[in-house]
């Protein structure tokens, strides 16, 4: 039994390390949102603020592992298993709401487009310039929206001019992030299960390791 016992605390650990390391991500994730979109604000402090959640139970659930404290992993098998079942709510929420969040990255993209300083400045500073230097795009459909392109439109390396408008490359890099990040909650919600089922049965193991010292040493 005791040997079941380290086993179990060592895979227990280690998934929770891992639902750690996700939640971190998850943490870098939203970050990241809110310093390139701004506009989408809602959804990185969402992220920061929801892995933050989870990596502090995560702790609970090393802690609990790690001291043998049955009580512990019990409580955080019960909280993930909720937060499980809260994931799987949000992804269906992604899946739901898919087309009406392009719908808003692309007025988005637009109020971006329209809030730029003007006339624009060959060393444009505005976020539409941020979006250009990152996606090697220029203007809203091309390099012809402009009557002199910004230094943004320009590849750092060859100085060559990004003729690809930034508008088409903005939505389908929101798509494919967007079918990325229903990836990383579906196996975020089942890195959750795995955590609440070595919890559980590593908390048991442990009471009945109790339960046995106490009988045995009679």
């Amino acid at each position: 039994m005791a040997c079941s016992t380290k086993t179990l605390k060592f895979f227990s650990i280690k998934w929770d390390v891992i639902y750690a390391i996700l939640s971190i991500a998850l943490i870098v994730l939203g970050a990241f949102i809110l310093i390139k979109f701004e506009r989408f604000d809602t959804v990185g402090y969402t992220l920061v603020g929801m892995g933050s959640l989870v990596l502090l139970f995560t702790i609970v659930g090393i802690v609990g592992a790690a001291r043998e404290r049955s009580t512990l992993l019990k409580i955080f098998a019960l909280i993930v298993v909720i937060l499980a079942i809260t994931h799987v709510i949000i992804l269906g929420f992604f899946w739901i709401f898919q087309t009406s969040f392009l719908i808003n990255a692309d007025k988005a993209f637009d109020e971006i487009w329209r809030d730029q300083p003007t006339p624009i400045k060959p060393e444009n500073g505005s976020h539409i310039a941020n979006i250009e230097r990152w996606l090697s795009c220029c203007g809203n459909s091309g390099s012809v929206d402009y009557h002199l392109p910004p230094h943004s439109c320009y590849d750092s390396k060859t100085d060559k001019l990004n003729t690809d408008g930034c508008r088409q490359k903005f939505v389908d890099f929101i798509t494919e992030s967007w079918t990325y990040l229903n990836i990383f909650v579906l196996v975020y919600v089942v890195i959750e299960l795995i955590c609440a089922i070595f919890a559980f049965v590593l908390a048991n193991s442990i009471v009945n390791r109790w339960r046995r010292s106490k009988y045995y040493s009679k």
